[in-house]
């Protein structure tokens, strides 16, 4: 698990800035159907139709699942991509927004570098970069 949380943060630091954001929160459910917290901007993805599934194994054992959704109101074929450990823990979610800004929210407890845990609150991570 530790080893998947700083693949996740050493991802985000290279593509992402790392200021966590704060807004208004909403609940979903993972692959584990726990509640948990995510910031109100996620789009929701019952309105969405998966497209493709993944699991990431690096060579050190690591691994990762990734769902990709697809928003046929859009021209882009992948709208919003979900990132879980084997467990079921909902890690990631990045989305393009209605304005063509790319958006992340990550769980909270991966941000603390010293103790990266599963939080169950996905907070935002500025990105802004408009593609």
């Amino acid at each position: 698990m530790k080893k998947l949380c700083v693949l996740v943060i050493f991802a985000a630091t290279l593509l992402f800035n790392q200021k966590a954001m704060t807004e208004q929160l909403r609940v979903v459910e993972n692959l584990r159907d726990q509640q948990i917290n995510v910031p109100a901007s996620i789009p929701d993805r019952n309105r969405m139709k998966i497209i493709d599934d993944l699991m990431f194994v690096d060579e050190d054992g690591t691994a990762a699942i990734f769902i990709f959704y697809d928003d046929v109101r859009t021209e882009r074929h992948v709208d919003l991509t979900e990132c879980y450990d084997l467990g079921g823990n909902l890690l990631l979610v990045t989305w393009i927004d209605r304005l063509g800004i790319r958006q992340v929210a990550m769980d909270r407890g991966l941000l603390d570098a010293d103790t990266p845990r599963v939080d169950g609150t996905l907070v935002m991570v500025g990105v802004g970069q408009e593609l």
